[in-house]
């Protein structure tokens, strides 16, 4: 009994398991050994003192005067030196030993703490950690290869593995390690902590842990992009009109930055001033390419960025690098044109308006109602009614006041705008199912 003891308690300080949790999951093992070897009727009463090593047992027997089942009776004689005031028919409480349980239940009871600890190891790996999800931790290599990184961190191993390792990292066993605690998951059954030097929260809270100001929320990282192990782009925002983000955080020489670069083997970061503008924002994000003129198209998430013909390699960067950290930068699609292709494009687009200028005027020009002459049209353009479809939308009395005419004449002229509009528009459409059919 007491090397089952002996054993528990030597597990508990090696998996970090409080005397508390071991002391239950030995009385629960116990009690199940009891169960197992005098029925699932019997309820007995287990104490475990692991200091002392002492293990106290106690299962329930009637005091009778004559034994027909040892494993629930007890004679009164004997009752009485448990219990001196016991009388026939009574239950008390019987002290056992552990070896009375037989080799078989004492298997049960090893077999059930093992599970016991290794449950109560699960909770504890999940109360560690669980807060710590999305934050820094350190721990020692055991093992690193080219599929994955095996890490331990206190009394527990953490995977890293090869998409969350920067290309070109390489580290010795005993090599201390930084990294994100990306996530628990469950791996057959056992908690798994997955750790990241990768992700872009690496670079941010590594950010919060060498640059003050950020740690202090002076400064806030907005946003961060990252080719890992290449390039990143990281913008920031300072509450303080006072305190330059963006110098704050490359610090004095770039002491700061260089820093984190050398975190993350020698990765090239971009510190990028944050802006609610999208169009300014976009413009800093690409730096260090200058941008001439923006457009930008809301329904389509993109911003249309124009910069010098020999700018252009440097804006959209060595692969689309630059761009494309830009990009995922801002949250915003980027076309990057260069002045000369744009020029193009423009002239292109005002001929496009041009003609839907020309055809709109074609369309709604007042002349095409047959019961308006000259002097009706001057006086109607006086009155701000300029086109068919302003005549159609207009009151009674708008038209009447325009043209001095009498409310008949004018619901007849309002009447003879709508007429002509239904009838273009239903030729616009039905040209334009045709020209959808054909194509």
């Amino acid at each position: 009994m007491k090397e089952l003891a002996r054993v528990a308690d030597e597990i508990g300080r090696e998996k970090g398991l409080s005397r508390e949790v071991l002391s239950e999951a030995l009385e629960d093992s116990i009690r199940a050994a009891v169960i197992r070897k005098y029925g699932r009727l019997t309820d007995p009463e287990v104490s475990v003192d692991l200091e002392r090593g002492k293990i106290d047992i106690k299962i329930p027997k009637e005091v009778v005067e004559s034994i027909e089942n040892k494993n629930y009776e007890i004679l009164i004689n004997d009752a009485k030196k448990i219990k001196p005031d016991a009388e026939l028919g009574d239950v008390i409480m019987v002290p056992i030993s552990f070896d009375e349980l037989g080799r078989q239940a004492a298997l049960v009871a090893k077999q059930r703490l093992f599970e016991r600890i290794r449950d109560a190891e699960k909770q504890v790996v999940y109360d560690e950690f669980q807060s710590k999800i999305g934050q820094i931790v350190t721990g020692v290599v055991l093992k690193s290869d080219k599929d994955n990184m095996i890490v331990s961190i206190g009394k527990t191993e953490a995977l890293m593995p090869k998409r969350e390792i920067i290309p070109g990292d390489y580290y010795d066993r005993g090599d201390y390690v930084r990294a994100l605690l990306l996530e628990i998951r469950v791996v057959r059954g056992w908690p798994q902590l997955i750790l990241s030097r990768t992700h872009p929260d690496f670079l941010k809270k590594l950010f919060e842990v060498e640059i003050p100001e950020v740690f202090e929320g002076i400064i806030e990282v907005k946003s961060v992009a990252r080719e890992p192990g290449d390039r990143a782009k990281v913008a920031v925002y300072s509450k303080s009109s006072n305190i330059d983000p963006v110098g704050a955080c490359i610090g004095l020489k770039g002491t700061r930055i260089n820093a984190i670069s050398n975190e993350l083997r020698g990765e090239k970061i971009d510190v990028i001033e944050w802006s609610p503008d999208p169009v300014k924002f976009v413009c800093n994000a690409l730096s260090p390419a200058e941008v001439i003129l923006t457009n930008i198209f809301e329904d389509e998430k993109t911003i249309e960025v124009v910069v010098p013909d020999d700018q252009l390699s440097l804006a959209i960067g060595k692969k689309g690098q630059n761009v494309r950290l830009a990009a995922m930068l801002t949250g915003w699609r980027l076309d990057v044109l260069k002045e000369s292709e744009y020029n193009i494009i423009r002239k292109e687009r005002m001929q496009e308006q041009e003609e839907e200028l020309k055809e709109f005027y074609e369309i709604y020009n007042l002349e095409n109602i047959d019961i308006l002459d000259e002097n009706m049209i001057s006086k109607l353009l006086e009155h701000g009614i300029d086109d068919v479809e302003k005549l159609s939308t207009a009151s009674v009395d708008e038209v009447v006041m325009a043209l001095g005419v009498n409310e008949d004449q004018a619901i007849v002229i309002i009447n003879s705008a709508i007429d002509y509009l239904t009838e273009k528009l239903d030729e616009l459409g039905y040209e334009e199912e045709i020209s959808d059919e054909e194509e």
